[in-house]
């Protein structure tokens, strides 16, 4: 039953007009009340309201009187109507109600100038609003939708209700879902848009259906179809107030910590927290102490869960991290989807010594392994005693780090031989002196090496460009340095040659239109693209230090500090990509282009050359990539996703750090070299690693993951205690 809007003056009455209802009850017929006030259109008048009681009968009559007597409020002499968060002035003529209210949920006061006495009036609303006809179109009822986060199988949603009222257009409800997911999951941009749990893309608010789930997708993700956690309660389950959206238990906006994924930056805040329109006892609500839980305690780590039953028991691994693992219910679902216990949902925890686990800490202190229950009997003088056959799969779990302080025998391993030509760097400036106006005869002595007619290159690039040397030769595709006419500045031309893509030229049409899409400080920019009947043209940003495997080669290796700057900006290159569902599929020292100072040491890391790198829907088994850097589920071709490329980047972390890859063969050979990185064993050996410390072995041991379940993702690794080691020093945050 809806509220209809009432002026106040409806509702006032004199002492004596109330005395002469209640005679009304004892006589057949009441001469006919006048109203002394005009009301305003979307209002009933007082007049109207008597005549019709007028009519009603007698038992009718003193029902509603006594019910009248019964009204919750006080006859006082201002003419208001009392609301629970304040009240309206009599001289205001009409009251809003919010749309959907089934009841009034404040009192109404009715005065007189002479009344001494008092009645409350609460109940009567819901009859006599029956009787009252109004003018005003009822409001139609909000629809209490529940939302997902895209892809997050541990999040149990958010319910608020949803209408063309409250929401005028997508974009205001993209917004408010964009601030309430960001309060309790780790999203990479803002919600742009919103699917059916099978994956219809919805375009209108007509489209939702109440009760019903729906999934939040950011910035350009695509649907993932998972088993969403929608049999659990939601954490946060929010009425917004159609007047006012202060009242709600939602941070306010300037201190509700940013997104922590700003393209695999965590950005924590360090400043106070406070509700929006909270008093002094209001200042930490439950969302907020969850991300204070997140950012503080929560750190990605692999733990053992070891499963109640018959022994020996069974014994997995699951990865805890800031996306799966925000609270301690969000740990206790994670393990339950993992362990399957028979009987159900997983309620009680304990460490390996028999201690209960009772706090979300407790899953990120000195214990990593867990025993998971239900609501079966515990029996703790045999449970927690390990058979052999489960001691040694824990130390088969616990083997990689185990490695650690052995010596390498024989000559050190060599890197693996490089996949592209190397071309001496040339001064910038000196190359270009010699030839600052077109060259035509040059120009095409350059491109006649790898097969290129001046006349094929499109007029756009040769009337804006001047060419210099190659500076990257591969299967597929020359690199030439071009500068602008105009300006001087300095960019890369790839030239791609269809002619020895037959037959994957849809590797090209990927690599055009994954960049198109990108805009990342990390990842190497797409200035222009021309397509011609023989070649694809691509100009790009230009990067002066050359590619990392030159730096490798004259390095050797590098230090702690230099590694960690490079980690950290792939995988900030990685987790934007990885945002967006795209897999570069090729990472590898040739593909990264590093700016160096003076002194040789490396400033920034850029990944380039795309193309391989495809949009992830499902899992992928085009078997593709780099012999040493390719991912062990990429071999055994049981479908892979965004993962390998973590894989390929802790390949390149351990070659930094030693100058050899970990997984090694005699003379490069593929099929011994396979082997290795399927069995997953390698090894941290002296006197390459004396000097290196546990927290990067620790990273490194779990980006090799060999299962891909339990493998860091890209925000992991930036999550990790090493990496974000003096990070506000050498690294800056970056918001698309």
């Amino acid at each position: 039953m809806e509220v209809h809007t009432v002026t106040v003056n409806s509702l006032h009455c004199t002492v004596t007009e109330l005395s002469s209802l209640k005679a009304s009850t004892s006589a057949p017929a009441s001469p006919k009340v006048t109203s002394k006030k005009n009301i305003s259109n979307n209002a009933v008048s007082e007049a109207t309201i008597i005549e019709r009681l007028n009519h009603s009968s007698t038992c009718e009559l003193e029902k509603e009187y006594n019910e009248l007597k019964n009204w919750h409020g006080s006859l006082t002499g201002n003419k208001s109507v009392g609301k629970r968060n304040g009240s309206l002035s009599g001289d205001s003529s009409t009251t809003s109600a919010t749309p959907g209210t089934k009841t009034m949920e404040s009192g109404v006061t009715m005065s007189s100038a002479s009344a001494m006495a008092s009645l409350t009036v609460a109940p009567a609303v819901v009859q006599i609003k029956k009787r009252i006809s109004s003018s005003r179109t009822p409001a139609r009822k909000a629809h209490r939708i529940k939302f997902f986060r895209n892809g997050d199988r541990f999040y149990s949603g958010i319910t608020i209700p949803v209408s063309n009222e409250r929401y005028r257009s997508f974009e205001s409800l993209y917004e408010d879902l964009t601030r309430l997911l960001e309060e309790s999951v780790k999203i990479p941009g803002a919600v742009r848009t919103i699917y059916s749990m099978c994956g219809k893309k919805i375009n209108t608010l007509d489209e939702l259906e109440d009760g019903q789930s729906y999934v939040c997708s950011c910035n350009n993700e695509q649907f993932k179809k998972v088993e969403y956690n929608t049999g659990s309660q939601p954490l946060v389950n929010l009425t917004l107030s159609n007047n006012s959206r202060s009242n709600n238990q939602r941070l306010a906006k300037n201190y509700r910590p940013a997104s922590p994924l700003k393209n695999g930056s965590l950005a924590i805040s360090n400043g106070p927290i406070t509700v929006c329109g909270g008093g002094p006892d209001n200042r930490i609500p439950l969302n907020a102490s969850r991300l204070i839980n997140r950012d503080t305690v929560v750190h990605p780590r692999i733990v053992t869960l070891i499963r109640n039953g018959t022994k020996p028991r069974h014994i997995m691994r699951l990865l805890l991290n800031k996306r799966n693992s925000p609270s301690f219910e969000h740990v206790l679902t994670a393990i339950t989807q993992v362990v399957r216990l028979d009987t159900g949902y997983v309620r009680k925890v304990f460490t390996l010594s028999g201690i209960s686990v009772v706090q979300l800490a407790d899953f990120f202190g000195p214990d990593d392994i867990f025993f998971a229950y239900g609501t079966e009997r515990i029996n703790t003088a045999e449970d927690f005693k390990l058979e052999a056959e489960e001691q040694r799969a824990i130390n088969v779990i616990r083997k990689t780090l185990r490695t650690a302080g052995t010596t390498y025998k024989g000559p050190k391993p060599k890197m693996p031989i490089k996949s592209k030509k190397a071309y001496p760097p040339l001064v910038d400036s000196e190359e270009f002196k010699a030839a600052p106006a077109p060259d035509e005869q040059r120009e095409a002595a350059l491109l006649k090496n790898p097969g290129i007619e001046l006349d094929d290159l499109p007029v756009d690039i040769r009337d804006s460009y001047t060419l210099g040397q190659i500076i990257g030769d591969g299967n597929f595709a020359i690199v030439l340095k071009i500068m602008h006419r105009q300006t001087g500045n300095l960019y890369a031309l790839k030239i791609i040659d269809k002619n020895k893509c037959k037959g994957k030229e849809h590797y090209i049409d990927a690599e055009v239109r994954v960049m198109k899409k990108l805009d990342h400080p990390n990842i190497i920019s797409l200035i222009m693209n021309v397509d011609k009947h023989s070649n694809m043209y691509l100009v790009l940003e230009y990067v002066s230090g050359g590619d990392l495997f030159d730096a490798i080669t004259q390095a050797t290796r590098f230090s702690e500090s230099q590694s960690r700057i490079m980690i950290r900006h792939l995988a900030s290159a990685m987790s934007y990509l990885h945002s967006m569902g795209i897999v570069h599929r090729d990472i590898k020292p040739e593909n990264l282009l590093v700016e160096l100072d003076e002194h040789g040491n490396v400033l920034e890391l850029k990944l380039a050359d795309f193309g391989l790198a495809c949009e992830v829907n499902d899992l992928l088994f085009a078997v593709c990539g780099t012999p040493t850097y390719v991912a062990p589920e990429i071999l055994l071709e049981v479908g892979y996703g965004l993962k390998i490329d973590v894989w390929a980047a802790g390949i390149i972390l351990y070659i930094l750090l030693c100058g050899f890859p970990p997984f090694v063969a005699p003379d490069n050979q593929q099929e011994p070299l396979f082997d290795a990185i399927i069995s997953g064993i390698y090894e941290f050996p002296d006197p390459y690693w004396s000097d290196v410390g546990d927290g990067v072995r620790d990273l490194i041991a779990n980006m090799l993951q060999s299962d891909p379940n339990v493998r860091f993702t890209s925000e992991d690794i930036l999550d990790h205690y090493w990496t974000m080691e003096n990070e506000q020093n050498e690294c800056k945050n970056y918001s698309r």
